[in-house]
């Protein structure tokens, strides 16, 4: 049991997990709570926070019981994903990393493709659960995809020239996506009536959210999510090109070379960090910002990149992708400032 929990990768769930609580709370709570600050702030007599008589709408509107669905529904996806991927990765694994086989040695095969069909199958169910309870029966499509989409990257994207890396990373970028697709309707529909915030003295004011900034953020993650997700799937096909070449696979460095995919890596982590650079301009003023994108997020980039040039063993490889993943933590984490930005 044990050994079927590894093939999940926990670690990973929990970061999917983790972007999903995040992009909730930290993103849509966070502007509205940011809001609700500058509001204060504007008035003449001073009031505090718990003071005030908020609307129904303030805050996240998916209902909480839905919106833990989602989390397991795409958790679960992502978890039989990484079952199936393992099973039909048997024989590379075997060449990449002998000492870390599980299917076919502690796990057997079939159990494995069983744990992949019910995870997929459960969280299928409740993302389609989730679409139809909260009457966006169109959003069925998401888990769908997403189930279809692993599976075929297990059993011949992956094997392609960048065609496999791509669908990675849009996976990963629906992460995020996925909360915006079902908070920010709901939030439009709730604020086509008017909502007021009464304050202790009896006074009334109408709550008016702009929505555009929640979807500059929420695509903005998802961005990112994409970009980074593809420079560490370029750094795991070169640490890995020793099995892929013995299994005929077609990845980008065995097609057109090592010194190209480093390019494509570095190009892609420019990319990025130009990105975030350009964040950071945006906001002058608020000194937590700057320090927190220039040295927990651009550092570790910085610091990948610099491992994927020089490296030369799987090894080298290898902590390039974990110093990505580091940095994909760090910007999770940003969200948690952006109540206090000015």
């Amino acid at each position: 049991m044990i050994d079927l929990l590894r093939l999940t990768r926990p670690l990973n769930l929990l970061i999917i997990a983790g972007t999903m609580v995040m992009m909730r709370y930290g993103v849509i709570g966070g502007i509205m709570e940011r809001g609700i600050r500058k509001f204060i702030a504007g008035l003449e007599e001073p009031v505090e926070r718990s003071q005030l008589l908020l609307p129904d709408a303030f805050g996240p509107q998916l209902s909480t019981p839905l919106f833990m669905l989602l989390v397991l529904s795409t958790v679960l996806i992502a978890a039989g994903g990484n079952v199936i991927n393992d099973y039909f990765d048997t024989r590379i694994d075997r060449i990449n990393k002998p000492g870390a086989v599980i299917v076919g040695r502690s796990v057997k095969r079939r159990v494995a493709m069983t744990g992949h069909l019910v995870l997929s199958g459960l969280g299928l169910l409740l993302g389609v659960i989730v679409a139809w309870r909260s009457g966006m029966l169109q959003w069925a499509l998401i888990p769908a995809f997403c189930v279809g989409a692993l599976w075929s990257y297990s059993t011949s994207y992956k094997r392609q020239v960048i065609i496999g890396n791509g669908l990675v990373a849009t996976l990963t970028a629906l992460v995020p996506l996925t909360v915006g697709l079902y908070e920010l309707p709901l939030l439009k529909r709730a604020f086509a009536e008017q909502q007021i915030i009464t304050l202790p003295s009896g006074e009334q004011f109408s709550m008016e959210p702009v929505l555009p900034e929640f979807w500059y953020w929420i695509l903005g993650y998802a961005a990112f999510a994409f970009l980074s997700t593809l420079v560490r799937e370029l750094q795991k096909d070169m640490a890995d090109v020793k099995g892929d070449e013995a299994e005929g696979c077609r990845t980008v460095p065995i097609v057109w070379g090592m010194r190209r995919a480093k390019a494509l890596a570095l190009f892609h982590i420019a990319l990025i960090i130009g990105g975030l650079l350009w964040v950071r301009a945006l906001l002058p003023d608020h000194e937590p910002t700057y320090w927190y994108i220039g040295i927990g997020i651009i550092g570790p980039l910085l610091l990948s990149g610099a491992f994927t040039y020089i490296a030369s063993s799987r090894k080298d490889h290898l902590r390039a992708g974990n110093l990505m993943k580091l940095a994909m933590l760090m910007a999770i984490g940003y969200a948690l400032m952006i109540p206090n930005l000015p």
